[in-house]
């Protein structure tokens, strides 16, 4: 190796000690998450417009679960929602309703082309018959109204054990 080179090829060496030894030993890295950090599920609908759906990685059992909703609409007026349902499985079976929400339990919005809107949808964790459910997956399916198609729009919610 030359002499020009070796020189480079310390100087880098130095360089890298360096940025490492500057790093803090706490410093994150990529890619880790926090896993009580809320989940964000977009839902893009017609005319450019959107529903997030912000979720807890869990819920406990026994208790209401709360889900934040920020609509968007693009070019096509949204309204919702309207009604909806939670659903769990009942392996080896379809589907199963849990409990079916209506617009007196939902606070609808009417969001206008160009605006923003924010609700919050809260199910008290209970059955149909007024039972807590258990741990497990579920899902909720809420129904909007898209420039005047209905869209039904959804997300997955995890309940963990007390």
């Amino acid at each position: 190796m030359s002499r020009r080179a070796s020189s480079s090829f310390s100087a880098l060496v130095f360089a890298l000690a360096l940025a490492a030894a500057c790093t803090p030993a706490n410093a994150p890295t990529a890619g880790s998450l926090d896993p009580s950090a809320p989940v964000i599920v977009p839902n893009k609908v017609a005319g450019d417009g959107e529903v997030r759906f912000t979720v807890r990685p869990r819920y406990t059992a026994g208790s209401a679960v709360a889900i934040e909703l920020d609509i968007r609409a693009g070019t096509l007026q949204i309204i919702g929602p309207l009604s909806g349902a939670i659903f769990y499985s009942a392996a080896p079976g379809p589907e199963q309703v849990a409990r079916r929400l209506d617009a007196a339990q939902l606070p609808g919005a009417d969001v206008q082309p160009g605006k923003s809107a924010h609700a919050t949808i809260t199910w008290d964790g209970k059955y149909e018959t007024g039972e807590f459910v258990g741990a497990g997956t579920y899902s909720l399916a809420l129904d909007f109204i898209v420039g005047g198609d209905v869209k039904r729009l959804g997300t997955v919610v995890q309940i963990a054990p007390r």
